[in-house]
């Protein structure tokens, strides 16, 4: 038999090893449109924040999953008294934090007492008003007792700003998060990413998934330059992209469309002459046509246009996408109504998304037909955080609200619409209170109806949920009932 040539026998000892490789990967790049400004979904509103370390940094007691139902989690059950107003949760045993320390009642009790307290700056802290006190009942038994009964309370839990968290670590959670998910963190380097591996001390089962690195591009060009380049293995936010077609054509990717949680608004100051009234917030509403916007924005799906800040997937949706219908003239009149002269300038102050920046500019253009000047202002995410969610220093602003059910927004007192309506407060409480589903829908219909009538911002469409990710890569959510990308679901094939 003849000899097999060197270099020959090197070349199939590495195709062998490729193939082996290949088989047997363990890792994956993710890529998110924005950097975190931390990485502690406690303390920030941050969407990449809870899309990054949502059940594989941190877990809280109960879990969304991909269907949008609510699943244990820390708290393997939990039961409810007759009058709504006592929750009995049964915690997980054997579970540990990243850094070892014990997770036990004492730890929850401290979690949701540091959640509920103002203090702490939790931005999802009135989410959790009804609850009054969390008391221990044994090592791995804990009460919550309530001062109003609270049906959605299950849900409120499984959000990323209902995290467990140690209180040798907490403090530090921004820079080095501690959890009791299957990761851990391993490194953070500006504009490399962030760095996950697997907790061998997890309590869970092991995933099969090893280690993640999340990237973070906002400039598009880029992005497409690494998916065609195969760099990225996947990625949740591919609507805006413009290489859909070519993309669509190569086997090592698949394009999923899905369902996403976002609303995507002109979000309006209503505290800030001339928004504070009513006919200039109608006249903007009339000024917009929301069915070319979205024919300029989406150019490969359709996404649902919405007329209140409720999305149409969930069954107590009212159809008001058309309440204020297109109207140029009308929208004039309002303005002079209102007293607002024509070229009166105004700012729309945008975060760096994709989405936001060729809106900002289809926006300008609507306004600029009626007479109003719009000014541009690009900033930076955690600028946007900081300036017009934290501060409310703005007139106008484009953000998608990923947050599931979240039209409670509207009845806090300092949120950074600055819409202060009692009759709205009045009703969310009802809402919140009703235990039958049907009168909790009948009450969710109002409250969209309201918003509506007062306009409070103009509310465009649902943001499509397109992703992109490596064809042999599987456990990816389609839909996003809440803002995740869970790793231990995931596996190589």
């Amino acid at each position: 038999m003849p000899a097999v040539p060197r270099c020959f026998a090197a070349l199939l000892c590495l195709l062998s090893l490729g193939l082996a490789q290949a088989a047997t990967r363990t890792d994956i790049r993710v890529e998110l449109q924005l950097e975190p400004p931390h990485l502690d979904p406690t303390l920030t509103a941050s969407a990449t924040t809870a899309e990054l370390t949502y059940a594989n940094l941190f877990q809280g007691l109960t879990r969304i999953n991909h269907k949008g139902e609510v699943v244990p989690a820390l708290a393997r059950a939990w039961r409810v008294s007759d009058d709504g107003l006592v929750y009995h949760f049964t915690l997980a045993t054997g579970v540990s934090f990243h850094d070892g320390s014990p997770f036990n009642a004492e730890i929850a009790k401290f979690s949701l007492d540091r959640l509920r307290d103002p203090a702490n700056g939790n931005p999802q802290q009135p989410l959790y008003s009804a609850i009054e006190q969390a008391r221990v009942r044994g090592e791995h038994e804990l009460e919550l007792h309530l001062t109003r009964a609270d049906s959605l309370l299950p849900f409120k839990l499984g959000l990323s700003a209902a995290v467990m968290v140690h209180p040798d670590s907490a403090d530090n959670n921004r820079h080095h998060p501690v959890g009791t998910g299957p990761y851990r963190f391993s490194g953070r380097v500006p504009g490399q990413g962030v760095s996950l591996e697997y907790f061998p001390g997890y309590w869970g089962a092991e995933p099969s998934i090893k280690g993640a690195r999340f990237t973070f591009t906002s400039n598009f060009v880029e992005l497409e330059a690494s998916l065609s380049e195969g760099l990225i293995d996947h990625y949740s936010d591919a609507s805006t992209l413009v290489s859909h077609a070519q993309l669509r054509h190569r086997s090592d990717y698949l394009i999923r469309d899905g369902i996403g949680e976002g609303e995507i608004l002109l979000a309006i100051n209503n505290a800030r002459p001339p928004f504070d009234r009513l006919p200039v917030r109608r006249a903007l509403a009339h000024a917009i046509d929301k069915q070319a916007i979205r024919q300029q924005l989406y150019r490969f799906n359709t996404p649902p246009l919405i007329g209140s800040h409720f999305s149409p997937y969930h069954p107590a949706y009212v159809e008001l996408s058309d309440y204020y219908p297109h109207d140029r003239e009308k929208a004039r009149r309002l303005l002079q109504q209102a007293g607002v002269p024509p070229g009166t300038a105004m700012t729309i102050t945008i975060p760096p998304t994709i989405y936001a920046a060729e809106l900002a500019l289809l926006i300008a253009s609507e306004l600029e037909a009626i007479g109003l000047e719009l000014h541009v202002e690009r900033i930076s995410w955690p600028q946007w955080m900081e300036q017009v969610f934290t501060n409310r220093d703005y007139e106008l602003t484009i953000v998608s609200h990923i947050e599931p059910m979240d039209i409670g927004i509207y009845a806090r007192d300092h949120y950074y619409f600055n819409y202060h309506n009692d009759a709205f407060k009045s009703l969310w409480r009802r809402i919140e209170q009703a235990t039958a589903q049907g009168e909790r829908h009948r009450l969710l219909a109002d409250a969209q109806r309201m918003l509506a009538e007062d306009a409070v911002n103009v509310f465009l469409l649902m943001k499509p949920q397109l992703s992109i990710h490596k064809s042999n890569l599987r456990g990816t959510w389609v839909n996003t009932p809440v803002p995740a990308v869970v790793l231990e679901e995931m596996s190589w094939e």
